[in-house]
């Protein structure tokens, strides 16, 4: 059969995304002309690539064969076209680089300007996803680095220690537990158990984490939002007598949180969720991306 690599590259989105409309959305395209392309492609390979009556769509056997296939294709041809673009000095000198929407608005109006003094001709694309499908999309070769948070290690990915973060627990003023403890207090899970949380959404690890401990602790508590953005969930939380869980010391000296809430750390949890460069091993890295790794390593020392 011949692959085809846009088709291909239609369907490694609807992996990553989990269904047919966000894929559509994400690729710019119809829903109908997705299923067209998917359709053409299982035509091709005289087999289903999805499960259709799975929420979310699964892989079939054939179908994890395509994707394995296209991911080491598509990945080969960025490695050829980065090596030959430095042989030949014709280098385009393109990113595409991954992190979550809160890191960018500290993180890249600090490390930008050195990075344009030195590769002034340089493109940046910024893919703001959640951490697991920050590493998917690594792995099919949608972009070259990312920073994430991560607790476990995939063999095809190389890891680089950004910043080691503790989980701790930000609440309104206005909630029983505010009332009963003093900020900066030390504190169980459990003490928040009857408290309305705000939640990062299952895409991101620490989203999956946090359900993990609730698992733990027994607890079945009030959902009030899930959401996509440390940020956010904890503007819900400070303006909803609400609670949220997040990584310290992300949200830094910010006036919201010392005029509206309060910070407590947790005894008995343990998050190895700390935040990672990653990049694909043996893949072809140019001068540019070198550069930005090291930046971005200077970054996290200097935050450290």
């Amino acid at each position: 059969m011949e692959m085809n690599m846009k088709n291909l590259q239609y369907i490694l989105s609807v992996c990553q995304e989990g269904n047919m409309t966000a894929a559509a959305r994400a690729q710019h395209i119809s829903q109908p002309a997705l299923s067209q392309a998917i359709k053409q492609e299982e035509q091709n390979l005289g087999a289903a690539i999805f499960h259709r009556g799975s929420t979310p769509l699964t892989l079939t056997a054939a179908g994890k064969r395509y994707v394995e296939t296209g991911r080491q294709i598509m990945m080969l041809e960025q490695d050829l076209k980065n090596e030959l673009s430095e042989l030949t000095g014709r280098q385009e000198e393109v990113i595409r680089f991954g992190l979550s929407a809160q890191e960018g608005m500290y993180l890249l109006p600090r490390i930008l300007p050195r990075f344009f003094q030195l590769h002034p001709h340089a493109k940046l694309c910024i893919e703001e996803r959640g951490s697991a499908l920050l590493e998917e999309m690594l792995l099919d070769g949608s972009i070259d680095v990312v920073l994430a948070r991560y607790e476990k290690k995939r063999a095809p990915l190389e890891y680089r220690l950004f910043a080691k973060n503790k989980l701790v627990l930000l609440c309104d003023q206005t909630t029983r537990l505010a009332q009963q403890h003093p900020n900066a207090a030390t504190i169980s899970l459990l003490d928040a158990k009857d408290e309305a949380f705000v939640l990062l959404e299952k895409e991101h690890h620490i989203g999956q984490f946090i359900r993990s401990l609730f698992e733990q602790y027994g607890m079945s508590p009030k959902i009030l939002a899930e959401v996509n953005s440390f940020d956010t969930a904890k503007r819900i939380a400070l303006s909803s007598g609400a609670v949220t869980l997040s990584p310290y010391p992300l949200f830094g000296n910010d006036p919201f949180l010392e005029r509206r809430g309060n910070v407590y750390f947790l005894k008995g949890v343990k998050s190895s969720h700390h935040s990672y460069i990653c990049w694909r091993k043996n893949m072809y890295l140019t001068q540019c991306m070198w550069d930005w790794i090291r930046l971005l390593e200077e970054e996290g020392a200097e935050a450290g």
